[in-house]
């Protein structure tokens, strides 16, 4: 049966470019029971899901869409998993994690879809990165249309960035989107940030963001075969468009990494690279059978403990094999293969490929 017209429950996007703290953002709320019996739907550019990993290990009813974009494909898969959460009524609230490159007034449609109502924008910014980000030619399109489009802006990684960071950072906010209230995490608070979305759950009025893009042109992903243990995807189209579609500079690979991994390694080959890549992200086993997840955000290199891999979006792939695990990498610009190719190769030579 479908959701009744006269049953809805919020539907909230967490947006923000790569590597700004939308995870963690969704692992906070969670975990705080703020938006109450939550499922997240995750959205990742590439392969493997590697937030949803993240997410599900605290314990969430997660869904996830990987394959690219869901702001350049809205396909069947979008479709059908819409529907079934709609028509569930054991939950209280369903949130959507916009892939990094996404521009989430593109989905703003969803929010009015049958059985939900709209639960707010959420966009997450990175203290040390978006001022940079905004100069940036090939991403400063992405990040400021993922700006005007939020109902609430997040600050994040304020202690790292300092306080003139956390100040720019904050005015660029104000000169993008001067009506968006904009709440700043320091020292892991995240209260303020939860009271906002209790207020939306509560069914307080959601102010609008950027207007929706009716007319936003759906851009196909194109898998490209590669070598053994390295799997791209890029977009079809790098011609500008308006503005310059946000998948169309980006360009993704995902490296198999067998077991076990040389953590060491990796982190040393994504420190090397980080300059010409915007985002890294993964799971590997290492030596000692400990699962840990290995990022690279801002130029930052952070490893923590997981609770399991990834899965892979492909059934039978090398990165859903039992003996292996994946990192995904990202770049943007004019020369973003190249440099993918670059680290790719050091990767997967670093591990006998």
């Amino acid at each position: 049966m479908g959701a009744s017209a006269d049953v809805t429950k919020p539907l909230t996007l967490v947006s923000g470019y790569l590597g700004s703290g939308k995870t963690t953002l969704i692992n906070h709320v969670l975990r705080s029971g703020a938006l109450g019996r939550a499922a997240v739907v995750v959205n990742d550019f590439g392969d493997v899901n590697i937030d949803a990993a993240l997410i599900r290990s605290s314990g969430a009813d997660t869904i996830e869409l990987t394959n690219g974009c869901i702001c350049c494909q809205i396909t069947d898969d979008v479709q059908r998993t819409m529907g079934v959460l709609a028509a569930r009524d054991d939950l209280d609230h369903v949130v959507c994690e916009v892939s990094g490159i996404g521009d989430p007034a593109q989905l703003g449609a969803w929010r009015t879809y049958p059985g939900f109502r709209p639960g707010g924008v959420v966009v997450c910014v990175d203290a040390g990165m978006t001022v940079r980000r905004l100069r940036d030619e090939f991403v400063a399109d992405v990040v400021q249309a993922q700006i005007q489009a939020a109902d609430l802006l997040v600050v994040t990684k304020a202690e790292a960035a300092g306080t003139a960071a956390v100040s720019l950072t904050v005015e660029a906010c104000g000169t993008i989107a001067a009506e968006v209230p904009v709440e700043v995490v320091r020292d892991d608070d995240w209260a303020p940030v939860l009271r906002a979305l209790e207020g939306v759950r509560a069914g307080a009025e959601v102010s609008t963001g950027a207007e929706v893009r009716a007319d936003a042109e759906v851009r196909a992903v194109e898998r490209v075969p590669s070598r053994a243990g390295v799997r791209t995807a890029r977009s079809t189209d790098r011609t500008p468009a308006r503005p310059m579609e946000h998948a169309a500079v980006h360009s993704t690979v995902t490296v198999d990494v067998p077991r076990p991994a040389d953590v060491d390694a990796i982190i040393a080959v994504l420190r090397s690279h980080a300059a010409h890549l915007v985002r890294a992200k993964g799971i590997v086993q290492d030596a000692a059978g400990t699962w840990v997840a290995v990022q690279l955000a801002g130029g930052e290199v952070t490893v923590e403990t997981a609770t399991a891999a990834a899965g892979s979006a492909a059934s039978g792939s090398a990165a859903s094999d039992a003996r292996s695990s994946a990192i995904v990498l990202i770049a943007a610009g004019p020369d973003a293969d190249e440099a993918l190719e670059r680290a790719a190769q050091e990767l997967a030579g670093r591990h006998g490929r």
